[in-house]
């Protein structure tokens, strides 16, 4: 390798003026183990190394100018099972260029120092925080490769083009993901006043800051958003979690729970990994705060003596019992129980170890009929041997346990494997997080896929949270499996049109971003995108689904601001407009417009955003003043009498005029 490496650098040298530099292909048979190997394999037939931890594994390049190589590009065969890989460029200076391969990828770019000449392209372990341990063993990796390419400036720059946005739901019915505009993952939920509110990891910011690969170290926020028919989400916007606890190292995969307090409040208690080292939680008054930090440190984290050496003390899950008793499970490579105290953030008892075999992370609980559930996330081996009952699960997939004493180790019984990866469904592998509730009657699994990626023009493993139906036999405690779609969960109610609605509630979007306002949970739609390799588009448009007009509308009232406009299309984001209302001037104005017929039925509409206008809430009235309409044409009923306004009896038709039917004031037109 070194030999092809010189002899392509002397034809270059005696050939620049004339011939443009090549992409370089690296094999794996040419990696060097050093530190004595430490068991380090390369295998060409299968074209894999096996990376043992710590090890200075790397290729020696030869003096590379990154004027004209510009980037390095991995792609895999199979998805990386293993948290902490790092890829690391090393320049003739000693200085470095590194990056970590995100769990589950199948491709990993790093981009080279401008300016530099690279003499190493370094590949290893980095298990600095615990988390490919067994029983407190390191975890030997083993990567598969696709293709392993040094790309020179021409062919780099030819791949990074502008993103065309698009969204797999805007006028498709589909109802995955829940946001089609936001990356998130590792769903949580809970219910409070009718609503069912969602949460779930950030990824988007690890987008936003540039980061080519989904490594979660940026990441120290959380997203909300809530329904109360399923399809159509308010979305709420972020819980700025290291502003609230600045003590964090980052803040992923939430739970939380609320419980009524003896002052009558509602405390909503949400837990979360504070990295992988441990687990902290903050507390709120409302399910989109404003969020306080009760602790000036996480609950608990690997300084723990009982928890100590067993893994990541990450990834918890929460449920409160029939009792009013409240418990929190965590852990990666063993699976912990503890009881908290009443207030939420401290223990009762110190944790207990759960029954967990092949335990990776993604720690659930539910309470079901009075029987404790408790769901985690396998690892990626072949379980064997399995010697728990049943079947065993299948790769990086949910299973269950359940038990009616749950600080008994022995006492819980595998139930099943009821959500295998989604790339056993043809949904794309990832790593696997779920959350399972019953809202109205029914019960839903939330996970996380990549599926959203395409539409944004990302490749990085920024994950997005879906949610299908799913069936739970209650009597007997059994979850039945679950099968992942696009096309996602049917709506259990229609919206309410003449109730104001937000306009940060869609079932859809294309061309919006969503701007927080001071009130907590409170977001205004403007034009723009989230895409961060896309141009600004110049209009943006919302879909709002099942949109029931019983009474008949034809009054539209919104509430914006800035220069622009809003238009009202029914059923087709494309077709004929229904009214405008144009925004001008720098306050909030309610403006009210006519539509141009009047609109019974149910139907999907879509709101087109244009200019610099910024939308608040919109909703629908009968008619001027709180009148219902009635048609002209249509005859009286029995038994029904029409006066005038001065009480004059009329004819058995509606006048084309204010109108009083049996005493009611009516609009006829």
């Amino acid at each position: 390798m070194k030999r092809i490496l010189n002899l392509l650098l002397l034809l270059m040298a005696t050939t620049s003026s004339v011939t443009a530099a090549e992409d370089i292909t690296l094999s794996v048979s040419d990696i060097v183990f050093d530190w004595g190997g430490w068991g380090g394999q390369a295998n060409a037939s299968e074209n894999s190394i096996t990376f043992p931890n710590w090890a200075n594994n790397y290729w020696v390049i030869d003096n590379l100018s990154t004027d004209e190589y510009t980037r390095l590009d991995m792609v895999f065969a199979q998805p990386v099972n293993y948290y902490r890989m790092v890829v690391k460029a090393v320049y003739s200076d000693n200085g470095e260029t590194e990056s970590v391969v995100n769990y589950g990828a199948m491709n990993h770019s790093l981009k080279f120092e401008k300016n530099k000449t690279l003499v190493k392209i370094v590949m290893f372990q980095g298990d600095w925080e615990g988390l490919n341990k067994v029983n407190g063993e390191d975890v030997t990796a083993k990567v598969y490769f696709e293709s392993i390419t040094i790309l020179t400036k021409e062919s780099a720059d030819s791949s990074i083009i502008k993103t065309v946005v698009s969204s797999p739901k805007l006028g498709t019915g589909m109802a995955n993901p829940l946001l089609d505009f936001q990356f998130c993952a590792d769903p949580t939920a809970v219910e409070h006043n009718g609503r069912l509110y969602v949460y779930g990891t950030n990824d988007h910011q690890q987008y936003d800051e540039g980061a080519e690969s989904n490594t979660y170290e940026r990441i120290k926020s959380l997203v909300m958003m809530s329904t109360d028919d399923m399809v159509n989400w308010t979305y709420h916007g972020l819980i700025p979690v290291g502003t609230v606890a600045p003590w964090i190292m980052a803040s992923w995969a939430p739970s939380i729970i609320s419980q009524q307090q003896a002052d009558g409040s509602t405390l909503f208690s949400l837990y979360f990994s504070n990295s992988g080292w441990g687990t902290g939680v903050i507390q709120a008054k409302s399910p989109v705060g404003p969020w306080t930090s009760p602790l000036n440190t996480s609950l608990i984290d690997g300084n723990n003596e009982t928890v100590k050496g067993s893994g990541a003390i990450f990834d918890p899950g929460a449920v409160i019992d029939d009792n009013g008793d409240a418990w929190l499970s965590f852990g990666n490579s063993q699976g912990w129980i503890a009881k908290l105290n009443p207030d939420l953030h401290s223990f009762a008892e110190g944790p207990v170890k759960l029954l967990s075999p092949y335990h990776f992370e993604a720690n659930e609980l539910n309470y079901i009929n009075g029987t404790y559930v408790y769901t985690y996330n396998n690892d990626w081996s072949e379980h064997t041997p399995w010697n728990w009952g049943g079947e065993k699960p299948t790769q990086c997939s949910m299973n269950y346990f359940t038990s009616k004493t749950p600080l008994v180790t022995d006492s819980w019984v595998y139930g099943g494997n009821y959500f295998k990866n989604p790339g056993d469904n043809g949904m794309g592998y990832t790593n696997n997080h779920s959350h399972l509730h019953k809202y109205q009657g029914h019960w839903y699994l939330f996970y996380q896929t990549n599926l959203l990626e395409p539409s944004l023009g990302s490749k990085g493993g920024f994950r997005s949270i879906y949610a299908d139906e799913m069936e739970v036999d209650e009597e007997n405690v059994i979850l039945h499996e679950c099968i992942p779609t696009k096309k996602g969960v049917s709506a259990i109610k229609n919206l309410d049109p003449y109730t104001m609605q937000y306009a940060a509630t869609s079932a859809a979007t294309l061309g919006i971003l969503y701007q927080q306002t001071e009130e907590p949970g409170h977001m205004v739609a403007t034009v723009g995108t989230t895409c961060i390799t896309a141009d600004t588009p110049t209009e943006g448009i919302i879909e709002v689904r099942n949109v029931a007009f019983t009474s008949g509308s034809n009054t539209m009232k919104c509430l914006v601001k800035g220069e622009g406009s809003v238009t009202l299309r029914l059923d087709d984001k494309d077709g004929a407009d229904f009214a405008t209302i144009s925004s001008t001037g720098d306050g909030w104005q309610e403006k009210t417009v006519n539509t141009s017929s009047t609109l019974s039925g149910t139907h999907d509409i879509y709101l087109i955003l244009k200019g610099d206008v910024q939308f608040d809430t919109w909703q629908f009235v009968g008619s001027p003043d709180g009148l219902e309409s009635l048609t002209p044409s249509s005859s009286l009923k029995r038994g029904e009498r029409i006066y005038d306004l001065l009480g004059r009896r009329l004819s058995t038709t509606y006048p084309n005029n204010i109108c009083i039917v049996d005493g009611k004031k009516y609009l006829s037109k």
